[in-house]
């Protein structure tokens, strides 16, 4: 039988082939291992990359300074500063929720109960304040209190807060504008943001990198207002005195420049804390002189007169009898706060008959006194840069009855703003041309650029005569008249006109019996004025009449700008001859003596010279080629050529030879200067009318 043979493998044997299993194995994963390798670095290299950027950067925003606003020459009056600290909270690392509520209520005034509906809120924000001081941030820091985080931020400061709270208004946790001339302007204001990238920590704390990538903001522009921060300190601090005086539920107060359109100082109380303002009442941030309508009352007698001097329906001489006070227009009846009989045309206005004022009307017609009306502005908005502006109400004259002309003629039924009658006033002072109101002088943008905003017409409303006329009349109102009150000087004449307006009953129809607006409006000088102010009182307490309570307000506060005002030094007397007008007996018409008061001759006296003169001439200043011309007296292109010739952006108002420049002459030229100056109208050209009312064109409004 055969020998069987064993398949025996060695040790050794069974090593080498583990070996190489082993080796193929390891090449076999090494090979894998580079493979993904290459397609993690070459494949979807790009892709991890821009993951771990994420992960370990942090694209951050860099928030702008807001912009500056400044008065007329360069005063600071909104601004941003760092001075405040914002509470963010961490909503998983939060504790002591109530306790964090009770102190801030404590620190700001503001009821605990406020904070603990936003830490309650499903959409909890990031923050809970955002106006904390230095040392309210030391003190809460020291409460203990996790998952707050305190950061340093710009907040808004307004230097002189209640005074400006309503025109410029405020912003908001985000730096947005909310309300009046903020948010007005706040695209320029606002700024463009920036960024940078910033490095994070394993624990998720961002480091700054001064390398890593970065966009620098632009922060925000700068805009000049037309507001005298003097004057509107002034007017706000006689105001809240008067508020107290006359106990009015609001009171309100405009001055601008007839020549120019610009308003100088607008101020209504009661204001709010412009740093505050959830804690005042809503009602108290409207800026009235704009918002509010109000029936004018007295002072829209202006319109009846002027129409019908224009129109030359009557003339100064022209005498109106007052029916002793009661007049009867159909079924109902006209009175006057007193009784007058004869009254000259000027006496009319001097003492504020409204019977004698509904005369008038008669003779202009309703169709006139309405494209009068509406061509002084009434009935529509200004176009004044701030928001929530009201444009008023005019109702038709195809509307009108005989009691409703002689109601629009004395400014009942007509609703109107405190800019629209002082900008129709304003339109008589200036010879009879009507600007458009400027809040803002000018602005720069974000990215360096300066944009000017020039003074422009709007229309010529009445004839440079009839305007000069009618300075004589309100000038006399203030020197005989019922707006004694509101002289202060008697080397200034001031012209002006009382109102006394009841307030309409909204509920029931009618007026309320015992609830009157007192205004005063006025201008001075009388001739070539340079300051128009209004001041309204809505419902005062006891003394109602415009006369008692208004007209005082105005002399107050004129005569405390006077000595400050730059102005002034160039007022000068008018070198015309101006006719004396004629008085009457208000009463009956006839003298002590039984004679009438005046003669035959005196009613047929001409209207002599009532042209305005230019300023007295004055040494002309001698100036370098790097300082400010002296262009004063000379014609207006002549004067132009030289201030451009040196660089000097020109806004003219007027034509004729220069009689006010702004800057001041031999002063050193400042880059992007620019000049505000007013040429005198000679006797020529106001001859000639620009924009006639007789020119075919229908009256606005009018089918």
């Amino acid at each position: 039988m055969p020998r069987t043979t064993r398949n025996f493998q060695p040790r050794a044997v069974q090593r080498v082939g583990r070996l190489r299993l082993l080796f193929w194995s390891f090449v076999v994963f090494v090979l894998l291992l580079l493979l993904r390798l290459g397609q993690l670095q070459l494949v979807r290299g790009e892709h991890y990359t821009r993951l771990a950027n994420d992960q370990q950067t942090q694209k951050i925003a860099v928030a702008p300074q807001r912009g500056r606003m400044v008065d007329r020459n360069g005063q600071e009056l909104a601004v941003d500063l760092p001075q405040f600290y914002t509470v963010r909270v961490d909503p998983k690392k939060l504790s002591q929720g109530q306790y964090l509520c009770q102190e801030l209520a404590a620190m700001t005034n503001r009821p605990a109960w406020h904070y603990m509906k936003r830490l309650q809120s499903r959409t909890l924000p990031f923050y809970l304040e955002w106006r904390l001081t230095e040392e309210q941030k030391r003190h809460l820091e020291g409460c203990g209190i996790g998952g707050i985080s305190l950061e340093q931020n710009t907040g808004r400061f307004y230097p002189y807060d209640y005074a400006t709270a309503q025109l410029l208004g405020y912003t908001d946790v985000d730096g947005r504008g909310i309300s009046g001339l903020e948010m007005y302007c706040d695209s320029v204001l606002q700024g463009l943001k920036g960024w940078e990238m910033r490095s994070k920590s394993a624990s998720g704390r961002t480091i700054l990198d001064p390398f890593n990538q970065s966009l620098s903001p632009k922060h925000g522009g700068t805009v000049r207002l037309a507001i005298d921060i003097v004057a509107q300190e002034v007017l706000y601090q006689e105001l809240e005195a008067a508020i107290c005086s006359t106990r009015s539920e609001w009171i309100g107060g405009l001055l601008m420049d007839p020549k120019s359109g610009e308003i100088l100082s607008m101020v209504s109380l009661p204001s709010y804390d412009p740093m505050r303002p959830e804690l005042s009442d809503p009602a108290s941030h409207k800026l009235r002189p704009l918002t509010d309508l109000i029936e004018p009352g007295s002072v829209f007698k202006i319109v009846a007169a002027s129409a019908a001097l224009d129109k030359d329906v009557a003339g100064l001489n022209d005498v109106f009898y007052c029916e002793n006070g009661r007049y009867q227009i159909g079924p109902k009846i006209l009175r006057d706060a007193h009784p007058y009989g004869m009254l000259s045309f000027a006496d009319v206005m001097a003492h504020s008959s409204n019977i004698g004022t509904a005369k008038i009307a008669e003779r202009t017609g309703a169709r006139e006194l309405f494209r009068y009306a509406m061509r002084y502005g009434f009935g529509s908005m200004t176009g004044v840069e701030f928001p929530g502006e009201a444009s008023g109400f005019l109702r038709p004259y195809d509307q009108w009855r005989d009691i409703g002309r002689a109601n629009v003629a004395i400014g009942q039924g007509v609703s109107v703003t405190m800019l629209q009658i002082a900008l129709a006033y304003s339109a008589i002072a200036n010879d009879g041309i009507l600007m458009e109101p400027r809040l803002i002088l000018g602005l720069t943008t974000p990215q360096g650029d300066y944009y000017a905003n020039p003074p422009r017409e709007v229309r010529r409303v009445i004839e440079p005569e009839t305007a000069r006329s009618m300075q004589q009349i309100l000038a006399k109102a203030v020197r005989e008249g019922t707006g004694k009150a509101a002289a202060f000087d008697s080397t200034i004449e001031i012209a002006g006109k009382t109102g006394t307006a009841q307030i309409p009953n909204l509920e029931s129809g009618g007026y309320y019996a015992d609830r009157y607006v007192a205004s005063f409006i006025g201008f001075l000088p009388a001739y070539n004025a340079r300051r128009v102010l209004i001041i309204c009182a809505y419902n005062p307490e006891g003394a109602y009449y415009g006369a008692q309570v208004a007209a005082p307000i105005f002399s107050t506060v004129l005569k405390r700008l006077a000595p400050a005002d730059m102005v002034r030094d160039s007022w000068r007397e008018a070198d015309a001859s101006f006719v004396s007008i004629p008085s009457y007996d208000h009463a009956s018409g006839d003298d002590g003596d039984g004679a009438t008061a005046v003669s035959t001759a005196s009613l047929t006296t001409p209207l002599l010279n009532i042209a305005k003169a230019a300023p007295a001439p004055r040494p002309r200043v001698t100036t370098q080629p790097n300082e400010v011309p002296d262009v004063r007296g000379l014609a207006l292109r002549k004067a132009v050529s030289q201030l451009t010739q040196r660089g000097i952006h020109c806004a003219k108002t007027g034509s004729g030879r220069v009689i006010y420049q702004s800057l001041e002459p031999g002063s050193p030229i400042a880059p992007n200067s620019i000049c505000y100056f007013t040429a005198s109208l000679g006797e020529e050209s106001d001859s000639t009318r620009t924009d006639s009312l007789d020119s075919g064109q229908p009256p606005a409004g009018e089918q």
